[in-house]
């Protein structure tokens, strides 16, 4: 996998050499952070597109439980990603009952990487 630079922004940079750009297990971690930052409903053209975990939250109050589930749900949706072929070391927690922190490392053709999400 191949992906082009972004600038701090998030918006797509012209490419001045092939060393700018995203090769490898590299390039899947950003694919995985970009699904993981669109949250359901914001994509104009397909509202359904998105990750869902905000939705999981707001629907009642946050219990130990739902952090099972919602992790479940994380490591599902991420190994929806192309280029992801096996996800180890899931970790998460609930920190204050605001926060939760989910890690993982995730297996690519070209290596692993590790992934981190707050909500």
């Amino acid at each position: 996998m191949i992906l082009r630079p972004l600038d701090t922004s998030g918006d797509i940079m012209p490419v001045l050499s092939s060393s700018a750009l995203l090769l490898g297990a590299e390039a899947v971690a950003r694919l995985v952070k970009e699904r993981l930052e669109l949250l359901s409903g914001e994509w104009w053209e397909n509202p359904a597109w998105g990750n869902a975990a905000l939705d999981m939250l707001r629907e009642a109050r946050f219990t130990e439980a739902d952090s099972q589930a919602l992790a479940s749900y994380l490591t599902s949706y991420i190994r929806e990603t192309p280029g992801v072929q096996e996800i180890e070391d899931v970790t998460f927690a609930t920190e204050t009952g605001r926060r939760f922190s989910f890690r993982c490392r995730i297996m690519t053709e070209d290596g692993s990487t590790k992934i981190n999400y707050e909500l």
